[in-house]
């Protein structure tokens, strides 16, 4: 965590109370120099300066610096085949990482609602669809979960319309990205982590337009591994749009070390993805069945469960390459 001025803010402030910065300087007591290497950002944050600004602009200090500011990262993880277990990485990942003291920020986009359902929640007029149709801003749709420092926003049965909506709109290919940004910008969370519809539509390309990386999650069986050439086709697709977007990760799911299909199957990632692949691996297990069924997340049913240990690897993993 670190500080942040909110320099353009200052500016904006001024502007809409009509006052020069030399009526803000005079109102304050604080150089106009420092004004206006604050309102450009030339100028280190020093607090007793920032404290006179706030009073003179008459807001909370609160409202142009930021003491526990967090450089967000939004991760999507994505499949556009069934059964790869995304919605299972995401609750898994997000709670392992909260319980790690992170502040995670956990998005459902998909229209079946299981990351939703997961955490306790049942529908909601304030869902994502809402969101997105209305454009309207993320953040005052974030739900307090449960668990210390881990939020979610819930998703809706209508998401099933949102591509409709979606084309409707204008620059529909920001349109998340858009109703996202104040959300990163704030630095309230280290993570954001998306569960996505298992399509290649204009959502799931408008979330990758909005992230900063992308994990694979790969059932380890001959279905699940094909077509994986259309998903690295169409996330490269979104790199065109968004050049910061990297690919995270494959993450293998539903391992089982005797059967022999998954040393082919590894095989085959391993020519596709090489290094691109987590050592940590996500092994069959009931208890996330179980667990699921008990609305809880799995390190919180049981905690030392095979695949809870191999979460609490991953989400190593992940915090090594994001950092």
């Amino acid at each position: 965590m670190g500080k942040k001025v909110e320099f353009e803010k200052i500016k904006k402030l001024r502007l809409e109370r009509g006052m020069t910065q030399v009526e803000l300087a005079e109102a304050t007591g604080v150089n106009v120099s420092v004004i206006k290497s604050q309102e450009t950002g030339r100028s280190d944050m020093n607090y007793d300066y920032l404290l006179k600004i706030a009073e003179g602009l008459g807001v909370d200090i609160g409202d142009i610096y930021i003491e526990d500011y967090r450089e967000t990262k939004v991760i999507t993880v994505a499949n556009n085949k069934g059964g790869s277990g995304k919605t299972s990485v995401v609750a898994s990942l997000g709670h392992t990482l909260s319980d790690m003291g992170k502040k995670v920020l956990l998005i459902d986009s998909d229209m079946q609602m299981n990351l939703s359902y997961s955490y306790g929640f049942e529908r909601d007029r304030m869902n994502l669809n809402e969101a997105i149709v209305n454009e309207e801003d993320l953040g005052g749709y974030i739900r307090k979960t449960d668990f210390d420092n881990l939020d979610i926003i819930i998703s809706d049965f209508e998401m099933a319309t949102i591509e409709m909506h979606l084309f409707t709109k204008t620059l529909r290919e920001t349109v998340f990205k858009r109703l996202l940004r104040k959300t990163v910008e704030s630095g309230v969370y280290d993570f954001i982590i998306i569960d996505t519809n298992p399509t290649l539509g204009m959502l799931n390309l408008n979330i990758l337009n909005a992230s900063d990386y992308v994990i694979v999650p790969v059932e380890m069986s001959a279905f699940g591994i094909l077509g994986l050439e259309v998903l690295i086709k169409f996330i490269n697709q979104a790199q065109e749009i968004n050049e910061k977007l990297e690919l995270a990760g494959v993450l293998r799911t539903k391992v089982d070390k005797r059967e022999s299909i998954t040393s082919e199957a590894d095989e085959v990632l391993m020519d596709v993805f090489g290094e691109k692949i987590f050592d940590a691996y996500i092994p069959i297990d009931t208890n996330v069945k179980k667990a699921q069924w008990e609305r809880q997340p799995l390190n919180v049913f049981n905690k030392s469960s095979r695949a809870n240990k191999q979460y609490t690897r991953f989400a190593k993993e992940l915090m090594a390459i994001v950092k």
